[in-house]
């Protein structure tokens, strides 16, 4: 705590040394829940942080990136990734994410679903897509097959169902060659 208040740190292993914070010094944590602890049951494990721990930090809540954003992320880690496929693979990660807030602008009628794409999943997502495009000559969809091994084998089975039919409309619709044989 004392080092969130700017405190030197002292390091008693190392003959009581003390190491002062630069004046630049700044702290920043991260966090799926409030400090308040979970009560959704989506982030198992998080514990409630004590009120003199909060107060040390200026909280602030973070949307996820602009389409815009995640589409640059897709193209700068995986250029050879088809443009389309990268921007149809992020409007599928926005679709799941009003899913799972439960939104009524969806395109898909449902309620809410227990899990969701973070960027971290999508990047994982365009990552194992490029990986599994070998497969597209046995007749199995590297967009999908990429899909269940970065975030659907965590869903229940009727949600990975669900996830299944809207790549099926979301991606299918497209030139097929466009986006499972990036590169060709």
């Amino acid at each position: 705590n004392s080092i969130l208040d700017g405190a030197p740190l002292c390091i008693p292993e190392n003959g009581g040394e003390l190491i002062l914070p630069h004046p630049m010094f700044r702290f920043v944590a991260t966090a799926n829940t409030n400090g308040g602890g979970d009560d959704t049951g989506l982030y198992q494990g998080t514990q409630r942080q004590n009120l003199a721990f909060l107060d040390r930090f200026i909280l602030c809540e973070m949307n996820y990136p602009s389409r815009e954003i995640e589409c640059s992320l897709l193209a700068d880690r995986f250029p050879s990734l088809p443009a389309k496929c990268r921007e149809t693979m992020v409007d599928f990660a926005n679709e799941v994410r009003r899913m799972f807030m439960g939104e009524e602008n969806s395109t898909t009628p449902t309620h809410s679903i227990e899990i969701t794409f973070s960027t971290r999943s999508l990047l994982r997502w365009g990552e194992l897509t490029l990986r599994y495009q070998p497969l597209a000559r046995q007749g199995i969809q590297p967009v999908g097959y990429a899909l269940d091994r970065a975030l659907a084998f965590r869903a229940s089975r009727e949600t990975r169902a669900m996830l299944h039919e809207l790549v099926q409309r979301m991606f299918i619709p497209q030139d097929t060659q466009e986006t499972t044989t990036p590169g060709e």
